[in-house]
């Protein structure tokens, strides 16, 4: 598994002659800087601190140092006082041909590369692209002998990317000279003193060489931090006033993106919102059927208690339709008024007789019948007492069931959210381990890259034996390496699963030899 680097735009261009203020470069050295004036009011002033002002010279004594001697030996020539030369930067800042200086921008990235750095003091990004700058111009004045820089400084606090203001007095000299000055401030001769030729076809192909060759030199300051370059349109711009139109009309774009990304967000939003109510109706709807159904279930299982109470009514009604008609019967026959005949209490047999035994028993049953018929009623009401009671014992024993149900459902609920909080942390030390172990990664390349500036061989043997050692352990991963470099490691890894194949072939000889 391959982890590519960032990769980010690599900006060098050229300012117009009316557009260098070093006023504004150099803000962090006037404590009486206006802040609040118009084209200052892209300043974040509170960052103003972390400008890095590099060089800081006055341009006058570049020209007295530079073009000095050959002002002199030029005046010396003329035997007119008129056409000599009194003060040659003011000859050349009052001409309609010459400059007297020029400025570049050097910026890494753009402004959506560090709009999620909000902290630009303790940001890695910011902190790392001011040294990438830094370094830059190290390298700048090396290359570039014939460009001598008199300001430079570092801007960490503008709205957008950190980005390096340059200007420098180009210095040209001259050779096979029959009139003027043997060395003067020439963009186009010096850069071809440098070996930057000019094509006769193409008035820009000579600043265009250079101009590539410098935004490559940023890239390999880059690549030492873990930056690769991306193909980006501002290395194809002719100056910064061109470079900071686009910029204007990317930054539009940008906002008007961002402002359709807002609504889309809304929209989802809403949308989020909506699936979210219909979800909570849908679970009230399904919660509320769930209920209705339990109601059903219950008043079921009360019909059928009340049938089967039904039923225990329609046995003691027809127990107490017996017992009442022995009771007419009974009080019939025990009324004051008409006691009845003998043969309504005696019971005769044959001839007459009356048959004593029998008669006591019928006697008996007529009082028994008598006792039985005042406890009836008492009866029913208990009865009806009992199935009263029953039905409310069942309906409280089903509402202790859903509670009891209820409670389970939240205990396992907090337990469930306990369990996932803990998987949650365990996830965030990892990430942070990952995040420990990828910085140290990241600084490993480096440390190799910086050795294979000097030593090629050198970081190749790293590189493989970083695939080697990955072999060893089972992995596969490379973090923040190019292409060239996963080459590398990959003969490494390859060697190492032939020397493992190897050593494997040959234990399993042995194990047969001893077998």
């Amino acid at each position: 598994e391959v982890l590519f680097m960032p990769k980010m735009t690599m900006s060098f261009s050229k300012g117009k002659k009316s557009e260098t203020s070093i006023k504004h470069n150099n803000r962090s050295l006037d404590p009486n800087f206006d802040f609040d004036k118009k084209g200052h009011q892209h300043i974040e002033r509170e960052y103003t601190s972390l400008n890095e002002v590099l060089v800081h010279r006055d341009i006058r004594e570049i020209y007295n140092q530079e073009f000095g001697q050959a002002v002199k030996d030029y005046n010396a020539k003329q035997k007119r006082k008129d056409r000599k030369i009194k003060d040659y930067y003011s000859k050349v800042k009052h001409s309609k041909n010459q400059r007297t200086q020029i400025e570049f921008i050097v910026q890494v990235g753009n402004k959506d590369d560090f709009k999620d750095d909000k902290n630009r003091i303790t940001s890695s990004l910011w902190q790392n692209s001011k040294k990438i700058l830094e370094n830059y111009f190290d390298g700048f004045q090396k290359r570039n002998p014939n460009l001598i820089p008199y300001n430079a400084v570092i801007h960490m606090d503008e709205q957008g990317a950190p980005h390096l203001h340059l200007n420098v007095v180009p210095v040209a000299h001259l050779k096979n000279v029959k009139r003027g000055l043997t060395v003067k401030p020439s963009l186009d001769k010096a850069l071809e003193e440098e070996g930057y030729q000019r094509d006769p076809k193409d008035s820009r192909s000579q600043f265009k060489a250079f101009q590539h060759a410098e935004a490559q030199a940023l890239a390999d300051e880059a690549l030492i931090f873990g930056i690769d370059r991306k193909a980006g349109i501002t290395n194809k711009l002719k100056d910064v006033h061109q470079y900071k139109q686009v910029m204007r009309e990317i930054d539009g774009l940008q906002e008007q993106k961002q402002q359709i990304d807002t609504q889309l967000q809304d929209k989802k939003a809403q949308i989020d919102n909506l699936d979210q109510r219909e979800l909570e109706i849908s679970r009230r709807e399904q919660a509320v059927a769930n209920k209705e159904t339990k109601n059903k279930n219950l008043d079921k299982e009360i019909r059928y208690k009340e049938f089967v109470l039904s039923d225990l009514d329609k046995k003691e009604q027809n127990t107490r339709d017996n017992w009442s008609q022995w009771v007419k019967t009974t009080e019939k026959l025990t009324k004051k008024r008409r006691l009845g005949t003998a043969d309504d209490y005696l019971v005769t047999g044959a001839f007459g007789a009356v048959d004593k035994e029998a008669s006591k028993r019928k006697i008996a049953n007529l009082i028994d019948l008598a006792e039985h018929g005042k406890l009836i009623k008492e009866v029913e009401a208990e009865n009806r007492q009992l199935r009263n009671q029953g039905v409310e014992q069942f309906r409280q024993f089903v509402h202790q069931e859903k509670s009891i149900g209820d409670a389970q459902r939240k205990k396992e609920k907090e337990e469930l959210e306990k369990k996932i909080q803990d998987q949650a942390e365990i996830i965030r030390k990892q990430q942070l381990e990952n995040l420990q172990l990828r910085k140290f990664a990241n600084a490993t390349v480096r440390t190799i890259r910086q050795i294979a500036k000097v030593v090629p061989e050198k970081a190749r043997e790293f590189w493989q034996k970083i695939g080697s050692n990955l072999r060893k352990v089972g992995g596969k991963h490379y973090y923040y390496m190019q292409d060239s470099e996963v080459e590398e490691a990959n003969k490494g890894y390859q060697a190492a699963a032939q020397n493992q194949q190897t050593r494997y072939n040959q234990s399993q000889r042995y194990r047969n030899l001893d077998r």
